[in-house]
């Protein structure tokens, strides 16, 4: 069974100036632009907390990430099932922030205790993504998939800003 790039996501089109575009696509980027963070971030935990950590690194723990993430990656794989339905991808990447909120805090006190943490920006930049998206989903209005791929982008735009220390830590910050 060939499937083509232009079939994942052209089952309809939407009406009026944007006939043209694949129902599809805002979904796609929505995902695209959440997927590249996560998957980052995830990395980026994981060199912190176990190989750039020079001491206090908590073993265990790597169990506990290694559910949340193969977590995360069901609520990802989900969340691209859906890419030609509606609005179920936007579901699906809010459900991963909230998993994503409430690892990183329990996360933070298991591998970094008492020092300060990329998780409260985290929490700020997905809270106000999820309260902007909730309210959208709510109200019918022509080209919601546009707007929530809109939210989506400006989210991970946010997440780069405030944490790029954290996804692209300096030389100086990675233990030799």
């Amino acid at each position: 069974m060939d499937l083509e790039v232009n079939q994942l996501m052209t089952d309809s089109y939407s009406a009026s100036t944007l006939a043209r575009v694949p129902a599809g696509l805002p979904s796609f980027i929505a995902f695209l632009v959440t997927l590249v963070p996560f998957w980052q971030g995830m990395n980026r935990h994981l060199d912190r907390s176990y190989l750039e950590k020079r001491a206090g690194v908590v073993q265990r723990a790597l169990l506990l990430d290694f559910v949340v993430f193969f977590l995360e990656a069901i609520f990802l794989f989900a969340a691209g099932w859906y890419i030609k339905s509606d609005i179920k991808t936007f579901y699906w990447l809010g459900g991963l922030l909230v998993i994503d909120m409430a690892w990183g805090a329990a996360s933070h006190y298991i591998h970094f205790p008492g020092t300060k943490s990329h998780v409260v920006k985290w929490s700020v930049i997905n809270v106000c993504a999820i309260a902007i998206a909730a309210l959208l989903i709510e109200y019918p209005f022509q080209h919601k998939q546009f707007v929530l791929m809109v939210v989506a982008i400006v989210r991970s735009l946010a997440d780069y800003g405030f944490c790029g220390d954290f996804y692209l830590p300096s030389s100086s910050d990675v233990r030799p």
